[in-house]
C-alpha cells in the first residue's frame, strides 16, 4: 500500500505522531511536510505548495492519502484532482473551532476568534473519506461548535453539512512510542531520602492554553502552607514570548524553593525529559485546552502519579482517583500526598502503566492500516 502522508504544521506532536505513522511498514511512505511555524499561513497557503510538489513527483500513483486538519483538503483535491480516487483520511490533532484564544494581558493576540481557520477544516472534512480525531472531547467539540456556527449564518447553508461529518468521523487516539522501562525503575523513593519531599513535575508547552497561570497559584498556595516541602521541575516546549506568568514567578520560585526547584526551562534532550520523568513523583496538569493527553500519558508510563482537571479529553484517559474538580482540590489533593508521602504512609510512583498501555504504538497502529484500506466514496 502506497500512501502520500502530509503535515503542514511539523512540531511537537504532530512530528513525533508523524514519525511513528510513517514508520509502520506494513505501507510505503511519501512524508510531505513544512516546518512547525506560522502555523496561520500553513492553513491558508500549504494545499498550493504540496500541490506543486505532488506536480513534480514522478512515480506510482498513491492508494491513499493521510493529512493532518491544518491542511486545506478541499483545495489540495482541486489542484490535485486524481486524489479524488484514492481513501483520503483528515487526523484532527486539534480544532480551531474549540481551541482557546489568549486573554493573557499584553497578548499580541486578538482574543476573538479567526472563524476563517475553522471553515477551512469544515470543508476540509467534507473533502475526506474519513475525518479521525484523536479524543471524543475534540470531536465533540468541534462538531457541536461547527452546529453553532453554522445557524448563525444567513443563509445558503447546506442541509446536513455537519451530518454528513459526523457519519464519517471516528476516534482514535495517537500511537505513542513509548519506551520499554524495567519495573524496578517505576518504585518510590525509599523513606530515608525523602527529605526535599516528592517532585512535582509540570510538563507542559509554555503557553496561555496550559494554564501556567493557574500552576503558579497552585504552587504559590502550597509554599504558604508551613512544613509543606516538595520539589518542583517546569519543563515542557517554550518559545520567544513567554507567558507572564511564569517570568513573573520564577525569581520568587528560585528563592523559596533553591536547589528543591530542580528545572525550569525546556530540556532539548528527550533521554533528559524522560530522565525526569522517571523520577518524578507527581505529574501535574493545569491545562484549559487539552485534545489528548501525551505529556500526561508519558509521564504516567513512567511511574509518577498524574492529577489532571476532571475536564477536556482527561476523563477519557484517567480515572477519577487521578482528576481534580478545582484548583482548591487540586491544592488539598497535592499536600494531602506531600504529607503522606513524606511521612512514608504512602508511595506515589508506581505502575501506572495500564493507563498508557491502550495508546502504544503497537496497539494503536493496526487500527491505522484499517482506516487507510480502500473505501467508497463519500456522499454529501
Amino acid at each position: 500500500m502506497r500512501v502520500l502522508y502530509i503535515e503542514p504544521f511539523d512540531a511537537g506532536s504532530h512530528a513525533a505522531f508523524g514519525r511513528t505513522l510513517t514508520g509502520a511498514e506494513w505501507a510505503e511512505w511519501t512524508a510531505l511536510t513544512l516546518p512547525g511555524r506560522h502555523w496561520k499561513w500553513r492553513m491558508r497557503g500549504s494545499a498550493v505548495y504540496f500541490a506543486e510538489q505532488l506536480r513534480q513527483r514522478a512515480g506510482a500513483p498513491f492508494d491513499a492519502l493521510f493529512a493532518s486538519a491544518y491542511l486545506p483538503l478541499a483545495e489540495l483535491v482541486g489542484l490535485r484532482p486524481e486524489l479524488a480516487s484514492i481513501p483520503r483520511v483528515l487526523y484532527f490533532h486539534e480544532n480551531q473551532l474549540a481551541f482557546p484564544v489568549s486573554t493573557e494581558p499584553g497578548s499580541k493576540a486578538d482574543p476573538r476568534r479567526d472563524l476563517h481557520f475553522g471553515f477551512t477544516q469544515l470543508v476540509s472534512a467534507l473533502a475526506a473519506t474519513r475525518c479521525v480525531f484523536n479524543s471524543a472531547h475534540n470531536r465533540d467539540s468541534f462538531l457541536d461548535a461547527a452546529r453553532e456556527l453554522l445557524r448563525r449564518m444567513p443563509d445558503a447553508v447546506p442541509p446536513g453539512w455537519v451530518d454528513a461529518i459526523a457519519a464519517r468521523s471516528e476516534v482514535l487516539g495517537l500511537p505513542l512510542a513509548l519506551p520499554q522501562i524495567d519495573a524496578a525503575g517505576l518504585r518510590d523513593l525509599p523513606a530515608g531520602a525523602r527529605a526535599d519531599g516528592p517532585l512535582i513535575v509540570w510538563n507542559h508547552r509554555w503557553e496561555h492554553d496550559k494554564g501556567p497561570d493557574s500552576l503558579v497559584r497552585i504552587v504559590d498556595a502550597l509554599l504558604e502552607r508551613e512544613q509543606l516541602r516538595f520539589r518542583l521541575a517546569v519543563c515542557g516546549q517554550s518559545f520567544r514570548r513567554k507567558p507572564p506568568a511564569l517570568v513573573e514567578a520564577e525569581p520568587r520560585l528560585r528563592q523559596a524553593l533553591g536547589e528543591r526547584l530542580v528545572q525550569w526551562g525546556h530540556l532539548e534532550s528527550r533521554a533528559d525529559y524522560l530522565a525526569l520523568l522517571g523520577q518524578a513523583q507527581v505529574a501535574l496538569s493545569t491545562a484549559r485546552h487539552e485534545f489528548f493527553g501525551v505529556a500526561m500519558l508519558e509521564a504516567a508510563h513512567a511511574g509518577a502519579q498524574v492529577l489532571v482537571p476532571d475536564r477536556l479529553s482527561y476523563p477519557e484517559l484517567f480515572p477519577p482517583e487521578a482528576r481534580y474538580a478545582d484548583e482548591a482540590d487540586a491544592i488539598a489533593r497535592l499536600a494531602g500526598w506531600i504529607r503522606a508521602w513524606r511521612a512514608g504512609a504512602r508511595a506515589l510512583r508506581g505502575d501506572h502503566r495500564r493507563w498508557s498501555a491502550p495508546h502504544h504504538a503497537d496497539a494503536v497502529l493496526p487500527r491505522y492500516r484499517e482506516l487507510l484500506r480502500p473505501a467508497g466514496p463519500p456522499r454529501f
